[in-house]
């Protein structure tokens, strides 16, 4: 049976209805075909994953030069919306968390928004718990103290990104389970309802491997590599608030560090 070499991939954009770059405008050609790529990509038109057509279809499409497409495509790469690979069409690239290690005190949701990235959230359980040793131990309590366990499974852009499980103590905010953290910030919450302000906090970061449940739930296969990220987060007066452990995927966050000297 003989194959058709020019058969195209089901997975490759539609370069259907694309605006057209004007020579005329003074914005540069390569960032007016930037803002055509990331249009759709903000469109949803063209999704994480999705094989771009060849720089010479491109050429071809709005009459440019290879130096104008390869210009835009590294712009594009540099924003992290495209994903260059050698010897291959490039891909449309996945949403990538990143975050603040040590000097931001900022949750995902205040994090993500920031660099205006879309966020959702799955509360994946919520509930009053006996504390373990271990958290007893993290928030200063005693073992079997009550407290408020929040299991969220967050998403960057409709992609699952990050597995967070959020300890804190009943007696400091009674009333919390009242409130829907699919739809709203628990730092929100925490600061306007109940008037508790996390002022410091102390954060560990480790690899880990996932285990296949986590895995499953964050659209990667078992033991692929993830960001561990546990963090105390205290109030003004130094008692803790809040525990959290954090299971970032590995191929889509990073975490920044500033320097002071």
């Amino acid at each position: 049976m003989k194959t058709n070499p020019r058969k195209v991939s089901a997975d490759l954009v539609s370069m259907k209805s694309l605006p057209s770059v004007d020579p005329g405008n003074p914005l540069p050609l390569y960032s007016q075909l930037c803002r055509i790529i990331e249009g759709k990509i903000e469109a949803r038109k063209w999704r994480p994953g999705q094989a771009l057509p060849s720089e010479q279809i491109f050429c071809e499409t709005f009459g440019l030069s290879r130096t104008v497409v390869r210009q835009a495509f590294s712009e594009l790469e540099n924003k992290g919306l495209i994903r260059k690979r050698n010897g291959k069409l490039s891909t449309i690239g996945y949403p990538s968390y990143q975050g603040g290690l040590m000097q931001s005190l900022r949750g995902f949701h205040e994090d993500a928004l920031s660099k205006g990235q879309k966020t959702t959230t799955r509360v994946l359980d919520f509930k009053v718990i006996p504390a373990d040793a271990d958290i007893a131990y993290h928030l200063d309590l005693q073992e079997g103290d009550m407290v408020v366990m929040l299991n969220r499974l967050r998403y960057l852009s409709d992609e699952p990104e990050v597995l967070v499980v959020t300890y804190l103590p009943l007696e400091k905010c009674r009333g919390i389970l009242d409130y829907d953290f699919s739809t709203r910030s628990l730092y929100e919450v925490l600061g306007t309802e109940f008037g508790l302000r996390i002022a410091k906090g102390r954060r560990r970061i480790q690899a880990i491997a996932l285990a296949k449940a986590d895995a499953r739930l964050l659209g990667v296969r078992s033991g692929s590599p993830a960001l561990l990220l546990t963090s105390i987060g205290l109030l003004p007066d130094g008692s803790p608030l809040e525990y959290f452990v954090a299971k970032h995927r590995g191929d889509r966050s990073q975490f920044e560090v500033q320097l002071v000297g």
